[in-house]
């Protein structure tokens, strides 16, 4: 037969095969292993998912070595039918279609009146406080519909999963780390964050549960944090970090910046391969991470699709955010000198700015793309320092605030602290799908240090990322010709006669309005003259 095993879960949990046969594992976590993988609709579970709900308080490697004894353990009491259980090096799953449960209310396994794994006791607190909002969740969804728990619609969950393991300290620390990351990917789409399981959302499954463990060892703070999908524990995300002193310091780590950027721009595009893209903030998050993959090419084309994918995403969800990156990709094209309808595209940008700010004046995100929108094509660069402030005030651990804000110093003569801050971003920036940006932005506040060379370094950089980026043979022509370099200064020159249509020297070096105000106000374009002599 296609099912061969019985799972129960309402009243005393068993495994039975269709004889009848009782194939239940004695040992606790075993049968906590076997409730863990058969309660969710994939059947399947990442190991470092399973060692954290059942061994929380023991090393990775310890609980490494409890999982496999825990599954060989399993093999040997399911017996002949061992073969319904598999594992890999990352995942462990029961094949679903040799397993039937009574998860579903009219599957004729369940016993009415029972509760969801009665007596069930595996000694760890991950494990119970899974088993609490499960026992929840199932047993509210039983009770009279007046009173049953409503989902959480059109929002993505995200939960800080609450950890006890080490000292005060070190707990705190964690929930903090944790919760900065949880704070750094909500910007980026229509989500709702919760420290633990809500008073109003008994039933809630997040979409995303992030953890962070933190720990003193000797003259180091350790921290590891890991990013899983809800339902399935697939994980989407895992960093560690070293810092010295204690784990107090790892809050004013720049490496979290890191981190908190390197999530938030890789997880909602995993997330969105895993979840249900009929909600539409799912759909949302799966055109806004395909626009940000656009940016990348920062051509014609890439710049178009990009605008597109962004309109998409806040059609089926309206969340200012994707306005502001739509005005962002409006200033690229008009900076980028697409061609297109220019004075259309610069009321578009103004309408989509003030409408991203009325909408998501709270999102540090949204406020810091709308900053640096006004940074690059208005002349009173006063508000847009305002609201670069205003973004860092609402995330400071937010690479797009902590950038723009150093812009923002650099703009009104504070060259040391826009280096001090900028110089702080290029950790987090490397590892950003758009560190082309950042490589232009800093060698934009180099230029005004007066940091020439790592201006050039920064901007060739930048170029070599992102060949049709146009933006920063801007700044070689001129940082090239500076350093006595006419050789390569020409080949800029003429890498910008293909790239940007209607391109001139003269326009370069004469046309107050061609978009290279920096190194003008720098003093830099002087040299570039003796190419033209």
């Amino acid at each position: 037969m296609k099912n061969r095993l019985k799972i129960r879960f309402f009243g005393t949990f068993s495994v039975v095969d269709n004889s009848g046969a009782n194939l239940t594992p004695k040992g606790k976590k075993a049968r906590g292993i076997v409730a863990l993988l058969a309660e969710t609709t994939t059947m399947r579970r990442g190991r470092r998912w399973l060692e954290a709900m059942l061994w929380s308080d023991r090393a990775p490697s310890q609980a490494s070595g409890s999982l496999r004894q825990s599954l060989s353990e399993i093999r040997a009491a399911l017996g002949k039918h061992a073969d319904a259980l598999r594992s890999d090096r990352s995942d462990v799953w029961l094949e679903a279609s040799l397993i039937e449960t009574d998860i579903d209310p009219a599957s004729p396994l369940r016993e009415e009146g029972r509760g969801f794994l009665e007596g069930f006791d595996v000694r760890d607190e991950a494990f119970e406080q899974w088993l609490t909002e499960a026992r929840s969740r199932y047993d509210h969804a039983a009770a009279p519909a007046s009173v049953a728990a409503q989902p959480l619609r059109n929002v993505v969950t995200i939960r800080s999963a609450v950890s006890e393991i080490g000292s005060v300290t070190e707990n705190v620390v964690g929930r903090v780390l944790a919760d900065t990351v949880a704070r750094g990917i909500e910007q980026n789409f229509t989500a709702a964050r919760y420290i633990s399981a809500s008073r109003d959302t008994p039933n809630l499954i997040p979409d995303l549960e992030i953890r962070c463990d933190a720990a003193n060892d000797g003259g180091r703070a350790v921290a590891f944090i890991r990013i899983e999908e809800g339902a399935s524990g697939r994980v989407l995300f895992s960093e560690h970090l070293t810092v010295p002193g204690t784990s107090a310091d790892l809050l004013q780590s720049d490496a979290i910046h890191a981190i908190v950027n390197a999530a938030a721009a890789q997880v909602p595009a995993k997330l969105a391969n895993q979840i249900d893209l009929t909600r539409p903030e799912a759909a949302a998050m799966g055109f806004s991470s395909l626009a940000r993959r656009q940016l990348q090419r920062l051509d014609s084309t890439g710049l178009s699709d990009a605008n597109e994918n962004f309109q998409r995403a806040y059609e089926v969800d309206n969340n200012g955010v994707f306005l502001a990156w739509r005005a962002f990709v409006r200033m690229a094209q008009l900076v980028e000198a697409v061609e297109g309808d220019a004075a259309g595209w610069r009321d578009e940008v103004d309408q989509l700015a003030s409408d991203a700010l009325n909408q998501s004046g709270s999102n540090s995100l949204a406020v810091a793309l709308v900053a640096l929108t006004r940074f690059m094509l208005d002349d009173d660069l006063r508000p847009a320092a305002e609201l670069a402030n205003t973004a860092m005030t609402l995330n400071s651990d937010s690479l797009f605030a902590r950038q723009t804000l150093a812009l923002a110093h650099s703009a009104v003569g504070d060259a040391d602290q826009a280096y001090a801050m900028s110089s702080s971003c290029r950790v987090a920036a490397s590892r950003d799908e758009l560190s082309h940006l950042w490589d232009l932005y800093h060698s934009l506040v180099c230029i005004g240090a007066g940091r020439l060379d790592e201006a050039r370094q920064t901007s060739m950089n930048s170029a070599a990322k992102s060949p049709t980026f146009i933006a920063p043979r801007r700044q070689l022509v001129a940082l090239c010709a500076q350093s006595g370099d006419f050789e390569n200064a020409k080949a800029h020159l003429t890498a910008l006669e293909k790239l940007e249509g209607g391109f001139t020297l003269d326009r370069y070096l004469d046309d107050p309005e061609y978009p290279n105000l920096t190194v003008r106000n720098a003093g830099l374009l002087d040299p570039v003259r003796k190419i033209k002599d």
